[in-house]
């Protein structure tokens, strides 16, 4: 077995010097994402810090130099907020179809992710005393601290409006091709994800800069979010968080879709253990969890098509969060469990593929019948199969 995956181990790494920018940040994946984006880079690089703190060194500094600092509404750029997606001239040459809102070289801000995940990757950078500038990280991480505060002015969470997506994306989170899922929402959205990422975003904030100007409005906001995350996304007959909420004209409604986004809360302690427990049992039961990974809907969801991008598909970027959050909030055996399954993945596909998808014999799925074709190679799916290999078994 240990020849199988030190085989498999090298093909990760050509993979990964493919899509390595001459500026040292990792670009997306192959073909379709040869360029920089923000979410993507940042759960890459995590993934990879291990192996070489280069890549989110790299990725931190690029991305601060993107920062937004004006209100932009056709790029959806604002003060303090981190990009979403920069293309570049190679972008067209290998995907010449390229949606036509994005412009070479024009940064598009069209996530609410990439934020607090950029707040949580600079800091975990820091407190892991890696060498970077800390004076110019600071000051970009206190804009970004800024835009999240303003963020959730309105209703306390962090959230976009659908106005602003204008039909280019599903979501502003990372399941943005789901439009199955979202599409029924209008309003100021909360993705339930992104209320975790602010959270930890917003304490790891406080906890190595006690002395910033800003504690006292970190702190309330971090007190809003642990106290109130239940209220509002906590479904009690189906004993499970809403993958999203939309606030319109003063009512909020709740989606009821048994989704696996719920499980990024496992990184953080802004729900307790029982509702983690919950969270657990309902990620690894027979319609979530496969001999392959976690799903991202629920197979007996009304919505769920397993052919589809994010209705059903395999993510393994998903599956990274979920796996650290089980292992950080003590969750051993499931953490094996899924690590196991992971494994099971990489020596069947022997390629990160983007994404993959199962059916409902527990069988994966050839990637032609799948509606979009994934990319051969994809970041988070090296930098997930490679910290499996490395840290697990060899």
């Amino acid at each position: 077995m240990e020849k199988e995956l030190e085989n498999i181990r090298i093909k990760l790494l050509n993979a990964l010097e493919k899509i390595k920018s001459d500026s040292g940040y990792l670009y997306a994946g192959y073909p379709r994402f040869m360029e920089l984006f923000g979410r993507d880079s940042l759960i890459s690089s995590l993934q990879l810090l291990y192996l070489s703190p280069d890549f989110l060194k790299n990725s931190l500094n690029v991305l601060s130099k993107y920062q937004g600092n004006k209100y932009d509404v056709e790029t959806g750029e604002e003060p303090g907020k981190i990009l979403h997606e920069l293309s570049n001239p190679r972008t067209y040459v290998e995907n010449p179809d390229k949606e036509s809102w994005v412009g070479v070289n024009k940064p598009i801000f069209l996530s609410i992710d990439s934020t607090p995940l950029f707040i949580i990757s600079a800091l975990t950078f820091i407190k892991k005393n890696y060498e970077i500038n800390l004076d110019s990280i600071q000051k970009s991480v206190e804009k970004s601290i800024i835009w999240l505060l303003k963020k959730s002015e309105n209703t306390g969470f962090v959230t976009y409006n659908t106005i602003e997506l204008d039909g280019k994306l599903a979501s502003m989170g990372w399941m943005d091709g789901a439009w199955d899922l979202y599409d029924k929402l209008s309003g100021d959205i909360a993705l339930i994800e992104v209320q975790g990422y602010a959270y930890e975003a917003l304490r790891l904030f406080n906890e190595i800069f006690p002395d910033n100007n800003l504690y006292k409005r970190v702190n309330d906001e971090i007190i809003y979010l642990k106290n109130n995350i239940n209220k509002y996304f906590w479904i009690d007959d189906i004993k499970y968080y809403s993958p999203a909420i939309s606030i319109c004209n003063g009512k909020i409604n709740a989606l009821k879709n048994i989704a696996s986004s719920p499980g990024h809360l496992l990184i953080t302690d802004i729900i307790d253990i029982n509702k983690k427990r919950a969270i657990v049992d309902k990620l690894f039961g027979k319609n979530m969890f496969t001999p392959y990974g976690i799903r991202t809907v629920s197979i007996e969801d009304t919505i769920c098509d397993i052919l589809k991008y994010q209705s059903g598909s395999i993510w393994p970027n998903d599956n990274w969060i979920i796996l650290e959050g089980l292992k950080k909030s003590g969750f051993i055996a499931e953490s094996n469990k899924l690590i196991l399954s992971l494994l099971k993945a990489v020596k069947y596909l022997k390629e990160p593929y983007e994404y993959y998808s199962v059916d409902n014999n527990n069988n994966i799925i050839n990637n032609k019948y799948l509606v979009i074709k994934p990319c051969e190679f994809q970041a988070w799916t090296i930098g997930l199969f490679l910290n499996i290999i490395d840290n697990h078994f060899l």
